[in-house]
């Protein structure tokens, strides 16, 4: 083989290549660091151990209180006809919310009430079929016997425990060599990327997962974990278009009916950047509680790698969360999820767990595994509400 002759001063570009030390940062850069912060939340604050891959949950919810008729009434009617009779005793004391009539009730059919009519300083009127029926109370006669008992019956819900996989490899002779990076290796180095992505996957799942049990193949079943899209019915806001601050307190107003007085808001980063619209377009008040003043952090959340800035409403507070992923998605670029947390448990069968040297006994590589069969308890679905479409 003939010599190869460099003529003149040596350079970089003349030297063999192989010769140059190479430069490379032993940091190696993640895109997404950590994108399941609703896991983390839960992990932290609501977790509570299943003992069967389907949880079950009971509801009570409060006796009702409104009702509407179900035709028109005249101001001589006496015999009432209302969409649930059910929710009314003999005794109750009811308010005509169209008119302002005080009733009570002296009897109750499949479809209808008997009342007597303009009690107190109230006058007979007549009403619409669309009237509302306010049951204020109830007025028993001295001696009387005991009045009709009802009760709210229980409802059950139910979700089932999801078996989530995320394995990872590689063979001993790439194990063996000798690799840049601030790692020992590559099963250290995916051992973490790994089990970030396998958190996203629980998240995802927690959000946007489908519930099922699938027991087709018989001592193979396969069951899939709701999430609080699946459960949340009752308060959900389709935006189409640009978010107001009015439609935002419309949404809060409905998010905050029931339960806790402070909830979080998981957002898109674009409906994060309108409600910063709405802070900084608005003058704060002095006194710390008006709506447009963010603080830019909850206690505690940095401690769990949660970046979080706080909301304050008429309606109540918000912890606001950024999904960042969502704004990749056309349809999950305007969508926000309201989550009242003392009423969602994270469910784990089983918790999630590095399970290692997966592989088959003459293989000559290393196979891991992060798993985890976990499920989520959505209680009192109206607690929570579900913003979509918002596109400004």
């Amino acid at each position: 083989m003939p010599v190869t002759l460099i003529s003149g001063d040596l350079a970089t570009d003349t030297i063999a290549s192989g010769q140059r030390v190479v430069d490379m940062d032993d940091r190696i850069s993640e895109l997404e660091p950590n994108n399941a912060p609703f896991v983390a939340l839960l992990r932290k604050l609501n977790k509570k151990a299943a003992i069967n891959p389907e949880i079950r949950w009971l509801e009570q919810v409060s006796m009702p209180r409104f009702d509407t008729f179900s035709a028109s009434a005249t101001s001589a009617a006496t015999a009432l006809g209302v969409t649930n009779a059910a929710y009314f005793r003999v005794g109750d004391g009811v308010r005509i919310t169209e008119t302002g009539e005080f009733i009570q009730i002296t009897g109750v059919s499949a479809a209808a009430i008997g009342a007597a009519r303009g009690i107190g300083g109230t006058t007979a009127a007549s009403a619409t079929s669309a009237a509302g029926l306010y049951i204020v109370n109830n007025a028993n006669a001295e001696g009387a016997s005991l009045r009709t008992i009802k009760t709210v019956k229980l409802t059950q819900s139910n979700n089932y425990c999801q078996i989530i996989r995320t394995p990872f490899g590689v063979n001993g002779t790439e194990l063996a060599s000798k690799l840049y990076g601030q790692y020992a290796n590559d099963r250290v180095r995916l051992q973490k990327v790994s089990g970030l992505e396998h958190e996203r996957q629980i998240e995802a799942t927690f959000f946007y997962g489908a519930k099922k049990e699938d027991t087709t193949t018989t001592g193979a079943p396969v069951r899939f974990c709701g999430g609080l899209f699946e459960y949340i019915s009752t308060n959900v806001t389709n935006v189409s278009g640009t978010l107001t601050r009015a439609t935002f307190e419309t949404f809060l107003r409905s998010g905050f009916r029931y339960g806790s007085e402070e909830k979080w808001l998981f957002v898109s980063p674009l409906v994060n950047a309108a409600l910063d619209g709405f802070a900084w377009n608005s003058a704060a008040s002095s006194n710390g509680s008006s709506w447009v003043q963010y603080d830019t952090s909850v206690p505690g959340a940095s401690s769990i790698g949660v970046m979080v800035k706080k909301y304050y409403s008429s309606q109540g507070t918000v912890n606001i969360v950024m999904k960042r992923h969502w704004n990749d998605n056309a349809d999950l670029k305007g969508v926000a999820f309201l989550v009242d947390l003392p009423n969602v448990t994270m469910r784990p069968l089983r918790d999630t767990k590095l399970l290692m040297d997966r592989q088959a006994n003459d293989a000559d590589k290393v196979e891991d595994e992060y798993l985890s069969e976990v499920s989520l308890e959505v209680q009192q679905e109206s607690t929570h509400a579900y913003m979509k479409g918002v596109t400004g």
